[in-house]
């Protein structure tokens, strides 16, 4: 009787250690819920962020990252990613999965749309003749002075932004911005195909060359001076 009592109580904790070791317990409760923050955007990456998946029943989590449903990092234990070498002007998919490492995960979704690409550059600012005529004893010549920019065929946008010009000791077209594209441009902003690229003209100059102050004048408009940045943003497609 008692030998037969003992191999009770030997099948019962068998079973009961069985039972703790299972992986499909079904007192085991899953990574809690968390969300995902994208913190930037850039045109060749992006960088997130998520908030601690909480599991009550204390085992540590880990947390694999997918990204258009390729693994990019598994095992980590940090709430914060940068994704780099993407392309521009994309739309990207993808999802953080937190794991308990006992079966049970939770997994919150994101996505975000890369930037465009884009170049900066600094201008100087230059000078060029627009015209000359005859008049009167002499000719008239007519100079316009502002910024030079190369065309380029794949451009969706231009900005430039002019910080100052300088004429004579005098400053000019003080921090302002333009914008054009390859199909529409404002009035002072032109094409000239000798060049294949825009001319930005901002300030007028027009004297006689029998007028006395005619030497400075010329001088003054060849010594134009400033910059401005520009700003080429490029399209994907």
């Amino acid at each position: 009787m008692k030998h037969y009592a003992y191999l009770l109580v030997l099948s019962f904790l068998l079973v009961n250690c069985s039972s703790e070791d299972d992986g499909d317990d079904p007192n085991e409760t899953i990574p809690g819920p968390f969300s995902v923050t994208i913190l930037e955007t850039r045109m060749d990456g992006a960088s997130i962020e998520w908030t601690e998946s909480i599991d009550i029943d204390d085992d540590p989590i880990t947390y694999s990252i997918y990204l258009n449903d390729q693994l990019i990092s598994t095992g980590g234990t940090t709430l914060s990613y940068n994704f780099t070498d993407l392309e521009p002007e994309t739309h990207y998919d993808g999802y953080i999965l937190a794991d308990d490492g006992r079966g049970g995960t939770s997994e919150a979704g994101f996505f975000f749309v890369t930037e465009p690409e884009i170049t900066i550059e600094t201008i100087n600012a230059a000078y060029w003749l627009y015209d000359s005529f005859p008049e009167g004893n002499g000719t008239r010549m007519i100079w316009q002075m502002g910024f030079l920019i190369p065309y380029h065929e794949d451009a969706v946008l231009y900005t430039l932004h002019i910080d100052e010009i300088f004429l004579g000791g005098y400053s000019y077209s003080q921090n302002k911005s333009i914008n054009w594209t390859n199909e529409s441009q404002p009035s002072y902003t032109y094409f000239i195909d000798e060049v294949n690229g825009y001319r930005v003209w901002e300030l007028p100059g027009s004297i006689n060359t029998t007028h006395p102050d005619y030497e400075e004048t010329e001088n003054n408009i060849m010594n134009v001076s400033g910059t401005a940045e520009l700003i080429i943003t490029y399209s994907n497609n």
